[in-house]
């Protein structure tokens, strides 16, 4: 039989009103630090626990903040969910994942559809505008909005909103792997023309990166014709990673000193098994780097190079803006936007062969 707020009253002797507020965090000036931890004792005893529903009810929030992602099983943003729930709990939250496959925020069904979740509000975790957003709060009313952007160049909404400049990222990876040494580059790339980064089908590369590698190939004098040298992946996974080499790599070898660049880490043990499988020395006979951290379910050999964000501290950041916007805080000011850049780590994938002929 459940446990109720009389039968905790009944054992102590108090009202029922004077159980609520020493279970509530309420208690200031009303009941006495004695008579709140008997009250708390007694419930713990006899196996009271509080009826989360109407309190959330009484209250009217639901003390859940919505995540939006396209898919849970996909890296960074699954990490980024772990993290955030993380950082949701120790502030009296839970985090729930809201998961849109790879249709743009700003679709109208989309709109409609994350209009009817049951939150208190919403970080969007890669948002990527098609339109004006200038009023993309006021589409979701109710519903207080933080955004992660990754593109520098985009317009930024009218809520709160970290940017993680993966433009430069991308530029800096880029004259890291040139400037050792490895000046033939092609690309692997997840072909999927539904996700609404993508600007042109027939060239599956973000927006963002597009632009990085044509502004760096401007800035080095070096032509980089990566349309020509794209391997197309169906998906982002070690398998289909795998497949797409083993084919790729059967019909055309590769030239003594290319560098693989990824668009992400993730599926990156496939990648290494097909050119290991092809009899290539990664290191050696060819380079591999990355857009994207590599996953922590994955390892390979020699480390790869790849970019990285600050995942903790943002995590945390888009949650304390998120609790501010839901409760009415003014830690930050009304439509913060904070700037991150990405580092990379360097490891073996990409030797400095600089000084040899490669």
């Amino acid at each position: 039989m459940r446990v109720t707020l009389k039968d905790i009253a009944a054992k102590v002797g108090v009202d029922p009103s004077a159980v609520s507020l020493a279970l509530s965090d309420r208690t200031a000036g009303k009941l006495s630090a004695e008579r709140v931890r008997q009250i708390r004792e007694v419930a713990a005893q006899i196996g009271y626990r509080p009826n989360l529903s109407a309190a959330h009810l009484r209250r009217g929030k639901t003390q859940c903040i919505g995540v939006v992602l396209d898919y849970l099983d996909h890296y960074p943003h699954n990490h980024y969910f772990n993290l955030i729930n993380q950082s949701c709990v120790k502030s009296g939250y839970h985090a729930v994942p809201l998961a849109i496959g790879r249709r743009s925020l700003l679709d109208g069904s989309q709109i409609m559809d994350l209009g009817r979740v049951h939150v208190d509000g919403m970080i969007v975790l890669d948002f990527i505008p098609e339109e004006d957003v200038t009023d993309l709060q006021e589409r979701l009313p109710g519903h207080p909005l933080v955004c992660r952007m990754v593109d520098p160049t985009m317009r930024r909404p009218n809520c709160p909103s970290v940017m993680v400049d993966y433009y430069e990222g991308t530029c800096t990876l880029l004259r890291h792997v040139i400037s050792r040494g490895w000046r033939k580059l092609q690309f692997i790339v997840e072909e999927n023309p539904d996700r609404p980064q993508v600007r042109n089908a027939s060239r599956p590369l973000a927006a963002h990166q597009e632009r990085a590698i044509r502004d760096t190939a401007v800035a080095l004098g070096l032509p980089i014709p990566f349309e020509q040298n794209m391997i197309r992946t169906v998906e982002r996974g070690a398998k289909s990673r795998y497949d797409t080499m083993m084919v790729h790599l059967a019909k055309h070898p590769l030239e003594p000193g290319v560098c693989l660049i990824q668009d992400g880490a993730d599926g990156i043990s496939g990648t290494y098994a097909a050119l290991i499988k092809m009899g290539y020395v990664i290191g050696r006979d060819v380079a591999v780097a990355a857009m994207h951290a590599i996953p922590s379910w994955e390892h390979v050999e020699p480390v790869i190079t790849f970019t990285f964000e600050r995942y903790e501290e943002i995590s945390r950041l888009l949650v304390d803006l998120a609790v501010d916007a839901i409760e009415g805080k003014r830690r930050y000011a009304r439509g913060a936007k904070f700037n991150y850049s990405t580092s990379f780590y360097e490891f073996g994938s990409v030797p400095d062969v600089s000084g040899s002929s490669v």
